[in-house]
């Protein structure tokens, strides 16, 4: 590495090139295996953004702020989300390893800066462990609910988050190419459920018209009377569910030519899950109408999708989307798990965190102990949840999603400012495009703080003080360690 001089921890650089899948297996590995392609890469980010999941969730909170104003939302979100994305392209054009941002950043700024990104990252994705748990678990229960008339009691749907978190983590050891395959076709078939609904309503809406006469009217899409501070919640709401999209850089090593893929995957899944967005809260906006009590409906919807299927298609298929949403959230867990798991490995490997955690699986040659502990810290955020919240599921979804929110930002705003100082550094042209990625550390910063104020009242105030917390605490922890490993560095070194 230039520039930070030969006491740098971050190992990565100096690793071993990833071992050929055709190399012998009886002995431990010692590098992880490139298995992955383009639609691999693509599959792990579109998998921790979870599209199906978000869509079916977090447009009803965007629609208490901004009501029929949604897909509007989505559209001027498309600006900020791609100074964050070109960000995470420039770096990831740089570099293809593991660890994401711990490595990227590290690469960029300087140890300290990486360990201190990558603890935000990967405590950001044992966060959205514990969020696609509850999830599933609401969804689960949902689902059982309409096909055997059975209420699941609130135990019961937390023994189901428990058994989504066992089942994601059987998947998220396997090699990356497996779980590549598995997660796109989850998240596809999801997806595809989702799409075949807005056809069918936006058809039956046009041909038609709604039960109480909704239409396509492309002038409900408007922010008048909206307040500045409505609009940045609402927009906080949009960037954060495509929050994820970086996950392909915690692959970076196991994917086949990175320093193309990985940005290719990066750029693909921003673009397409922003679309799929746009389109499906564009036509769940004229199903549901924009009337006071149509807005109600809206945002009292348990899935958007489900209520449009349930609407306008058939309720089997609004049970299938449903039990998509479920789907969709183990998808998300399997991903979260093995983008977590990365990191800790990449952390192991230099010495930051107990190098246990830099061992590879001799069957799998993935690092297993990384994603066992992410799953473990998911579940031990989802019991700690249930504290304020009496273990209502609802509430500990939203109290976990506020709480990843604040930590992904401050991830994103590392990477802006890593991105920025890459193209700064070339000279030239190059030093005009940085003015991109610093746009982006600005944005971040208004989202950090729609994140945070007002601030909220009761339970809903937890999430917030912990999220600060938390970027605090691991601030000054990867400080600590990434100059203690700096130290032993130096020490074994000739």
């Amino acid at each position: 590495m230039t520039g930070h001089g030969t006491q740098e921890p971050l190992g990565s650089l100096a690793m071993a090139a990833p071992r050929d899948p055709a190399s012998p297996t009886d002995a431990v590995p010692t590098s992880l295996v490139r298995n992955l392609g383009l639609f691999g890469a693509i599959a792990v980010s579109l998998a921790v953004v979870g599209p199906s999941m978000s869509v079916s969730l977090n447009p009803q909170a965007m629609a208490e702020q901004v009501g029929g104003a949604v897909p509007l939302v989505y559209v001027i979100a498309l600006v900020p989300i791609a100074t964050i994305a070109i960000a995470f392209i420039v770096l990831t054009r740089r570099h293809g390893t593991a660890g994401s941002l711990y490595t990227l950043v590290g690469l960029e700024l300087g140890p300290r800066a990486g360990a201190i990104s990558g603890l935000w990252l990967v405590t950001a994705y044992c966060a959205f462990t514990a969020v696609t748990a509850s999830s599933f678990g609401i969804f689960t229960a949902s689902f059982i609910e309409a096909l055997t008339g059975v209420t699941v009691s609130t135990a019961g749907t937390f023994l189901l988050m428990l058994a989504g978190v066992l089942l994601a983590l059987i998947f998220s050891i396997r090699p990356a190419r497996r779980a590549g395959h598995l997660l796109l076709g989850m998240e596809g078939l999801t997806m595809t459920l989702i799409f075949v609904t807005v056809i069918l309503t936006f058809a039956a809406l046009v041909t038609t018209g709604g039960p109480q006469g909704q239409t396509v009217d492309f002038s409900e899409f408007s922010l008048s009377g909206v307040s500045t501070g409505a609009l940045g919640l609402a927009l906080t709401f949009a960037i954060l569910s495509t929050a994820g999209f970086e996950g392909a850089a915690a692959a970076g090593e196991e994917t086949r030519n990175p320093t193309r893929n990985v940005p290719l995957a990066i750029l693909a899944t921003a673009i397409l899950v922003n679309v799929f967005y746009i389109l499906v809260t564009a036509v769940g906006v004229w199903s549901f109408g924009t009337s006071t009590s149509e807005m109600q409906a809206f945002v009292s919807s348990a899935s958007l999708p489900g209520s449009m299927a349930d609407a306008y298609v058939s309720t089997a298929l609004g049970d299938l989307i449903t039990l998509g949403g479920a789907v969709s959230s183990l998808a998300c867990m399997i991903a979260a798990q093995i983008a977590g798991g990365r990191i800790m490995f990449a952390f192991g490997r230099d010495g930051v965190l107990p190098r246990r955690l830099g061992v590879l699986s001799r069957r799998w040659s993935t690092p297993v102990l990384g994603s066992v502990i992410t799953a473990g810290v998911g579940i031990a955020m989802v019991g700690l949840s249930m504290i304020p919240t009496a273990a209502d599921p609802f509430s500990v979804f939203e109290l976990v999603s506020d709480y990843a929110g604040v930590l992904i930002v401050s991830a994103y705003g590392a990477a802006c400012v890593a991105a920025a100082v890459v193209l700064w550094r070339k000279g030239g042209r190059a030093r005009l495009g940085s003015l991109i990625p610093l746009a982006g550390v600005v944005i971040v910063l208004i989202v950090f703080y729609f994140s945070l104020f007002p601030l909220p009242s009761g339970w809903e105030l937890v999430a917030p003080l912990a999220g600060v917390t938390t970027v605090v605490v691991m601030a000054v922890a990867g400080l600590t360690l990434s100059g203690r490993a700096a130290s032993r560095t130096v020490a074994s070194s000739p």
